[in-house]
């Protein structure tokens, strides 16, 4: 789908390259890891703290079967399920 700079096909690992080099240039913590897996895991926690559920966002990653996704509930704390809660709950959309 994307192509470097020769119209070839990135590959895996231009493509790991392309996001810690990024992390670099933005000044994020070397603590912190910069991956495509942690893009597409800090994605799907977003998307549940802002309320999406889960079977949407099991779609949206193409995951096969919603088990793999409810590995990304795990990282989220009761403060953050309450907020989403409150922003898709019946009452407080009245």
């Amino acid at each position: 789908m994307f192509l470097s700079k020769n119209g070839r096909p990135l590959t895996h690992e231009s493509v790991e390259g392309i996001v810690r080099d990024a992390g670099v240039m933005c000044n994020v913590s070397s603590e912190i890891r910069c991956s495509p897996h942690t893009c597409r895991h800090t994605f799907a926690q977003i998307q549940l703290k802002n309320g999406l559920n889960i079977y949407a966002l099991s779609r949206l990653m193409g995951h096969e079967n919603i088990s793999i996704t409810q590995r990304y509930l795990e990282g989220l704390k009761d403060i953050d399920v309450l907020e989403a809660g409150t922003k898709t709950g019946v009452l407080m959309n009245l």
